[in-house]
């Protein structure tokens, strides 16, 4: 057993397959696939799922992924620390995430301040326009936005980019819900369901495409509370839609509360980053931020 194999390993649990894996990691399929195939005969046990799907964290082997995830976490301490010892940094740094980017973010701040206990944090949630104006405004240090790629040029002229992820819009229910067993769902069947929705740029433009290609939908409610929304997911079975960013740092969906269903047909492109001035780009207590929130992603 290496780092390698479990950095392999925590990259597919994390992306739920071997091809995105792969990508992220500039290597191979079959060098992932090859690795984990020879850690699970080391352990003498299976660790995934796979199938057409996707591959999928057997529940015996989480564990197992807990312990590994501590494992890289520490060797990537231990490599800070030699390469940041004797650095003292002191300032402040405000930050602001789109709903669902909190949690991702909480464990770096708290990371940040055991190592640099000078530093403030600063910590809002907001839509992606308004961070991006925020960001403009100096009001804001470093935001994390989802924005459709084709889209990113009209709004983030001017500002720095740091890309960290990209998806599509996904649905999410509750696992008693009747549609959880799908893998997917039409937007046709979306038209039957209750929607509970935040209050987002992304749902915003998704609502209006659906409500033209399949007419008027039920809405019941809109809410910037992600709380509410989960409230209503298990309460009235309603779905939800937001990309798959947020729903992957949900607290309720890592503990498997919900599930999240592909939706049907061709979807733009978004990507998930974080957006400075590009008088920033290069400031210390930025960049040393972006990187421990690169290792603990």
């Amino acid at each position: 057993m290496n780092l390698e194999q479990m950095q392999y390993v925590l990259e597919v649990e994390k992306t739920k397959s071997i091809t995105l894996a792969a990508s992220a990691l500039s290597v191979t399929q079959s060098t992932i696939s090859q690795a984990i195939t020879r850690l699970e005969n080391e352990l003498g046990m299976p660790l995934f799922s796979r199938s057409r799907n996707g591959a999928f964290m057997l529940e015996q082997a989480k564990p197992i992924l807990d312990k590994m995830k501590s494992i890289v976490d520490m060797v990537q301490t231990i490599k800070e620390d030699a390469q940041y010892i004797g650095e003292s940094i002191r300032g402040e740094l405000r930050l602001s995430a789109i709903p669902g980017g909190v949690p991702g973010i909480i464990p770096t701040i708290a990371s940040m301040k055991k190592r640099y206990p000078d530093l403030k944090f600063e910590l809002s949630e907001s839509a992606a326009r308004n961070i991006i104006k925020d960001v403009r405004n100096k009001q804001v240090d470093l935001g994390l936005i989802a924005l459709y790629q084709d889209d990113m040029e009209q709004h983030l002229a001017g500002l720095h980019f740091v890309p960290i992820d990209e998806g599509v819009m996904r649905a999410c229910v509750n696992l008693t819900n009747r549609l959880a067993d799908q893998k997917s769902i039409s937007l046709h069947e979306l038209k039957n369901e209750t929607l509970v929705l935040f209050n987002d740029e992304l749902v915003d433009d998704f609502l209006g495409e659906l409500s033209q290609r399949v007419g008027e939908v039920d809405v019941l409610f809109r809410t910037n509370n992600s709380e509410v929304v989960n409230a209503a997911l298990a309460q009235l079975n309603a779905v939800t839609i937001g990309h798959e960013y947020s729903f992957t740092h949900d607290r309720s969906v890592l503990h498997y509360d919900f599930t999240t269903l592909e939706i049907e047909g061709i979807q733009r492109v978004i990507s998930i980053g974080w957006v400075m001035r590009e008088s920033k780009s290069s400031n210390l207590i930025i960049q040393r931020f972006l990187d421990r929130f690169q290792c603990k992603g």
